[in-house]
């Protein structure tokens, strides 16, 4: 999780993308704004968008999350929720997204400075960067809708699918205008029942570069057709095409579909 912001820092950067998502799913990111809602102020992501280096793969990103994990627990830091997501169709820039998830700014500040002055930095660093090459980023992530009973893929061995939409802004159009798009969002998405997302968020960047996407709008699914449903809601209601409507208003987006997971499980409060 949030050893892997140490990691980008001091890695030299061979890949320029959009800091993902995903999302992320993915969530997995889901499982942790499940278990516990969003407070007022926005949760924090940490988020690790990466590239394997050759002949590097999942099972070799896991054992640099095991070393992170032994270091963490022997220096008393500690553990913030940690996801993972392969993408599995579309044209990101990315193969992988790592989201680090912080209830809000302040505990976000003071679990950085905890890691930064643990000194376990390097050691961590130097596994993951064997594995993989990522950019780091930082953002909010507020809740558009959570399914009542949704899945929880807490326990870090369940898969979920996430749809990610990366999106710019239309002309005229700016974060003023999300509120009621997702208000409008969360509302239809009850409103599916079954059909509709166990988990839909808003990821908005914090740190960004030139035509980074504006916002990120992830919806976790439990499979395919999971997904189908909720697409066949949006295109056959009413309801889903005023939705669509309304989204199409005020953005230009570009689908993409993840894998995702929890990978590191939090410490107890």
């Amino acid at each position: 999780m949030e050893s892997l912001c140490k990691e980008i820092a001091v890695k030299t950067r061979i890949t320029t993308i959009w800091s993902m998502m995903l999302s992320i799913v993915g969530l997995g990111l889901a499982s942790s704004l499940m278990a516990a809602e969003l407070p007022p102020s926005p949760a924090v992501a940490e988020t690790f968008a990466c590239n394997y280096k050759d002949g590097k793969d999942f099972d070799d990103k896991m054992k640099a999350r095991d070393y992170m994990v032994a270091q963490i627990e022997k220096a008393g830091l500690k553990k913030v929720p940690g996801y993972h997501m392969t993408q599995t169709k579309g044209m990101a820039p990315v193969e992988t997204l790592w989201m680090d998830v912080h209830p809000n700014f302040q505990v976000y500040g003071e679990n950085r400075d905890a890691w930064d002055a643990s000194g376990i930095g390097p050691g961590v660093d130097a596994r993951f960067g064997a594995v993989e090459d990522c950019t780091a980023g930082l953002s909010a992530l507020r809740r558009i809708h959570q399914r009542e009973g949704g899945d929880d893929d807490g326990d870090g061995n369940d898969t979920n699918l996430v749809a990610t939409l990366a999106c710019k802004f239309k002309h005229g159009k700016g974060g003023d205008d999300m509120p009621d798009l997702t208000g409008h969002m969360g509302a239809v998405m009850a409103g599916m029942g079954d059909d509709g997302p166990g988990f839909a968020y808003l990821r908005t960047p914090i740190t960004s570069g030139p035509d980074f996407p504006d916002v990120f709008i992830n919806s976790m699914f439990e499979n395919t057709s999971h997904w189908t449903r909720y697409v066949g809601q949006l295109f056959q209601t009413e309801a889903g095409q005023r939705m669509r409507n309304h989204m199409d208003m005020l953005l230009d987006c570009n689908i993409s579909m993840w894998r995702s997971q929890q990978v590191v499980t939090p410490d107890e409060e």
